[in-house]
């Protein structure tokens, strides 16, 4: 690669240190700027210049990508956003819109153009190879690169039609994700939720539960869906609003074959794997179990239960208060009692789980501001929380957004 080029493929063959296998690719016969490629774990970048760039999973599924100054991101369920940095006044937003299907075929039809290109490039050698520094990094072989490439150019129309139509036979309506879950392996066991209102505010859609033998179909469907994207995750949510008012033996089982499923190396609620021993970029493992619990009634699990459950691989439970103010509680379908949430968090704590608490920001209007607020302050310090423990304020419970976090 020609010396004083500062763009951002340059950067990162120089010092990309996340992307332990990495390759220069000079233009030998056209001008244009040196390209970089490169794993990193879990993922595959490629980046010409400074732009555009492309990020993809390691089963060669797109994820991200910027072009022509236009973020995009495609999810899981192969549904395409795009985000623009628009300037109003003196102010600068984020404009998000969800392409529709013409254009989402276009765009996942130009990626796979890209890849074809490469591969004619690299056949007809019209591209020259600089590696990365010795110490710092493994050249990305030549067959390894042509062979990714070609696990790209298989996601064809026809691929990410079939792949759309799976994620809608592996899911359900998604229900609602705690902050520190929107990354997560989701597994549903129930769907729906019971009452006028589902948890946070989120619509009621009629509930339903997956027996045991329905969730392990379930849990081997999604571990299917996600494929080598398992390496980019860390764990694993247990979806459901009354999931842990199931029957004990139910929630067992659920945990158990989410064990089978997936891998998950349980740590301690505030451990973390170390990763950055890791050779192999494709490994997965998984922390442990997250789940969610806003209904502190006497049917909530007691003190054994919970034992239980952290030994079958259960780490920390969000707890979704809402509000202190019993009758801005009420206002959103929540009935329960201070003292049940005292005991329940007396019980997490005493089974070695972490929590996490999620109160709403303006959740009961201007009339009840004022209570909500001073009260919702006081229950919270009431609580036996400890290090590792996090509070979270929402201001949108439906999305999660997250306008604070502070870390007991």
């Amino acid at each position: 690669m020609a010396e004083n080029h500062t763009t951002e493929a340059v950067c990162l063959l120089e010092q990309g240190a996340l992307y332990r296998r990495r390759i220069g690719l000079d233009r030998l016969t056209t001008p244009g700027d040196p390209i970089f490629a490169g794993f990193k774990p879990g993922a595959f970048s490629i980046y010409f210049g400074d732009a555009p760039i492309y990020h993809f999973d390691l089963e060669g599924r797109w994820q991200r990508a910027f072009v022509a100054g236009t973020h995009f991101l495609k999810g899981l369920d192969a549904t395409i956003q795009t985000i623009d940095r628009i300037r109003e006044g003196p102010n600068l937003v984020l404009k998000r819109r969800t392409l529709g299907y013409a254009e989402s075929s276009d765009f996942d039809s130009r990626i796979r153009s890209m890849a074809l290109q490469l591969i004619a490039d690299l056949h007809a050698e019209r591209l020259g190879r600089t590696e990365p520094p010795a110490l710092k990094a493994r050249p990305l072989e030549s067959n390894d690169l042509r062979d990714f490439l070609d696990r790209i150019v298989r996601w064809d129309a026809a691929a990410w039609f079939a792949h759309r139509e799976r994620y809608l036979a592996t899911y359900g309506a998604l229900t609602f994700l705690p902050p520190e879950c929107q990354n997560a392996v989701v597994l549903q066991a129930t769907l729906g939720n019971a009452g006028n209102l589902g948890s946070g505010c989120s619509p009621a859609v009629e509930p339903s539960a997956r027996s045991p033998a329905e969730f392990e179909r379930h849990a081997n469907e999604v571990a299917a869906l996600w494929g080598r994207r398992l390496s980019q995750s860390r764990i694993v949510f247990l979806a459901g609003s009354n999931v842990l008012h199931r029957p004990e033996e139910d929630v067992k089982a659920y945990l158990t074959a989410a064990g089978r499923a997936l891998p998950l190396v349980k740590t301690s609620p505030r451990g973390a794997i170390d990763r950055s021993a890791d050779s192999d970029e494709t490994a997965a493992r998984l922390e442990g179990v997250h789940a969610m619990l806003d209904d502190f009634a006497p049917s909530r699990p007691e003190r054994a239960a919970w034992v239980d459950y952290a030994t079958l691989g259960l780490i920390r439970l969000s707890l979704g208060v809402w509000s202190g103010d019993r009758e801005t509680r009420a206002i959103h379908g929540h009935n329960w009692d201070d003292n049940d949430l005292l005991a329940t968090v007396a019980n997490l704590k005493a089974a070695g789980l972490g929590a996490s608490i999620l109160a709403l920001v303006g959740a009961g209007g201007v009339e009840r501001a004022e209570p909500h607020v001073e009260l919702t302050a006081r229950l919270i310090e009431s609580l036996d929380l400890g290090p590792g423990d996090f509070v979270f304020l929402l201001t949108n419970a439906r999305s999660a957004t997250r306008t604070g976090a502070r870390r007991v």
